[in-house]
């Protein structure tokens, strides 16, 4: 137990020793940053129109299934087995596409949220961006994920391919994809995306 705190406390004076010669770093709570832009909270309202039409058809729907399953409860006993069968499988039916409804709407929500709040977080990472050089920064923490939003290039080793090369890994090929982020892909991978 001795060694364990020892060695986090030799860790831990490693890691404030090197952030200390390394240089300047900043943070930011990205998320909450996100969620206080006036575009956002627009966006948010817009999403809440939208579900909310969802979900009235979602409640019509499923109230009609409920009219029909209780007619049938109460008349079954007095219908002929084919009737019968014929009602239950269009209960059924009945149930898969509100089931399927249910689902599209869901894709439709999260494709509409994207839509809307990509481009809220593009302009977000921006100004981050645009800030971490006025400051001078070398880095951007966020403290809500414990991500980097902005490393400075300049003042920074890549040593990915290294390490990579150490432990038999492929050299990474980088794709910039729309938004300036970089997707890394194995070079000889069948499975490289193309922009």
């Amino acid at each position: 137990m001795k060694v364990r705190i020892l060695l986090a406390l030799t860790f831990a004076n490693a890691f404030l020793t090197l952030s200390a010669q390394e240089g300047k770093f900043g943070f930011i709570d990205f998320n909450a940053t996100l969620r206080r832009m006036p575009d956002y909270i627009e966006a948010e309202a817009n999403l809440r129109n939208i579900q909310s039409v969802y979900q009235d058809e979602l409640d019509r729907s499923k109230r009609e299934f409920e009219r029909q399953y209780i007619e049938f409860m109460l008349e079954q006993d007095h219908l002929s087995a084919s009737i019968v069968a014929k009602r239950q499988k269009e209960l059924q039916l009945m149930m898969d596409n509100n089931v399927q409804f249910r689902d599209d709407v869901q894709m439709e929500l999260e494709a509409k949220r994207d839509e809307l709040l990509i481009p809220l977080q593009k302009k977000l990472l921006n100004a981050v961006q645009e800030v971490s050089t006025e400051l001078n920064l070398d880095y951007v923490v966020d403290t809500g994920k414990g991500t980097y939003l902005y490393i400075n290039q300049e003042r920074g080793v890549d040593i990915s391919d290294q390490v990579g090369s150490r432990l038999g890994i492929e050299k990474k090929v980088e794709k910039v994809v729309e938004g300036g982020q970089p997707v890394l892909n194995a070079e000889g991978n069948d499975n490289n995306i193309e922009q």
